[in-house]
């Protein structure tokens, strides 16, 4: 068992990392952090499947139990399923101090923590995440919502859960390219922030408590010194802003595009003579042993299209880039400089 504290000064949490947790620990966990008695679950009809009579089952001895199933995939991150969602709820008579636990993979953890931080004003969640990249990715860091008006996540809140609990056995209901996914943001962490992590992916190994716990260090210090996203947390961006545009325009997974938006990151930044060139090897390297995309796209096209991301900030990109294994830095571009240096 790995377990890390988020330490925010309003709402610290647990995030517990364990090998078969819920099939060992997960009520004792549970019980840790919430004295009531009534549990709302919400998971998709695929995790339903896989998992919700598991949990249930585990919890059915100490709690009284009721749940939401929404259809599976990005589309269900709506306002029209985050209306069925509350008014499920209040179909089946939630009350503002009645837990709710997301159980599932990102989708569901944005819907479920952005419906935690709006009806009633705000209940208590708790975060199940069962996919590698939501482990990696949405579970920590508080960021909720969902997509509107033909724009991700772009009505939301900053909601933190009561506690995380992270299973590792459940990558094995996962197919390849699912969990290849999540290895997407799990190297993005070693690369921007540590070394370790990515020496210890060297030789593709299982995906342990270990390396899970080593990856989310990386998300946990940086949510602690930028709770709510105004500086220092961009630097979680890397990859992301040549990789928002290529999951758009080809249609990659979302940790497939991280992977390709790392590269052209890379190669920008050995133009501009920050990234040493044995950087790009090795994140390279690595990228390819866990058979995620290498696709080359030259970033320069692409330019342009990163002035209308959402994290462009009065007319600056802020391009996070590689000096080194292991650390990044925020490199900012006006709008004017992009058409003069390119």
């Amino acid at each position: 068992m790995k377990e890390l504290k988020v330490e925010l000064k309003n709402n610290p949490y647990k995030i517990i990392i364990e090998e078969n947790l819920l099939e060992n620990n997960l009520c004792k966990y549970i019980k840790e952090v919430y004295n009531n008695k009534k549990i709302f679950i919400i998971t998709d009809d695929c995790v339903e499947k896989l998992y919700l009579n598991k949990v249930m089952n585990k919890l059915k001895n100490d709690f009284e139990l009721d749940y939401v199933v929404i259809p599976h995939g990005e589309e269900s991150k709506s306002i029209e399923q985050y209306i069925y969602v509350c008014q499920e709820l209040i179909k089946k008579d939630i009350r503002r101090n009645n837990l709710l636990i997301a159980l599932g993979g990102g989708v569901i953890g944005d819907l479920c923590g952005f419906v935690a931080s709006s009806l009633y004003r705000g209940l208590p969640y708790i975060g199940i995440p069962t996919s590698l990249l939501s482990q990696m990715d949405s579970s920590i860091g508080g960021k909720t919502g969902i997509d509107f008006y033909g724009r991700k996540n772009i009505l939301g809140a900053f909601k933190q859960p009561k506690l995380v609990l992270i299973d590792p056995k459940t990558h094995d209901t996962l197919d390849k390219r699912e969990f290849n996914n999540g290895m997407g943001e799990l190297i993005k962490h070693g690369v921007i922030g540590n070394k370790k992590l990515l020496d210890l992916l060297k030789d593709k190994p299982k995906i342990s408590e270990e390396i899970i716990y080593e990856s989310l260090k990386v998300k946990k210090r940086v949510v602690e010194i930028d709770e709510f996203d105004t500086g220092e947390r961009m630097t979680l961006n890397f990859g992301h802003t040549f990789g928002h545009i290529i999951e758009l325009k080809f249609g990659y997974k979302h940790g497939e595009a991280v992977a390709v938006g790392m590269l052209m990151a890379l190669r920008m930044g050995m133009d501009l003579n920050i990234t040493p060139k044995e950087c790009y090897d090795a994140v390279y390297d690595i990228l390819k042993k866990y058979d995620l995309p290498l696709d080359y796209y030259d970033y320069k096209e692409y330019l342009h299209d990163t002035i209308f991301d959402k994290k462009n900030l009065a007319g600056t990109v802020n391009f996070i880039l590689i000096p080194k294994l292991g650390e990044c830095m925020i490199y900012k571009l006006s709008e004017d400089d992009l058409k003069e240096k390119f």
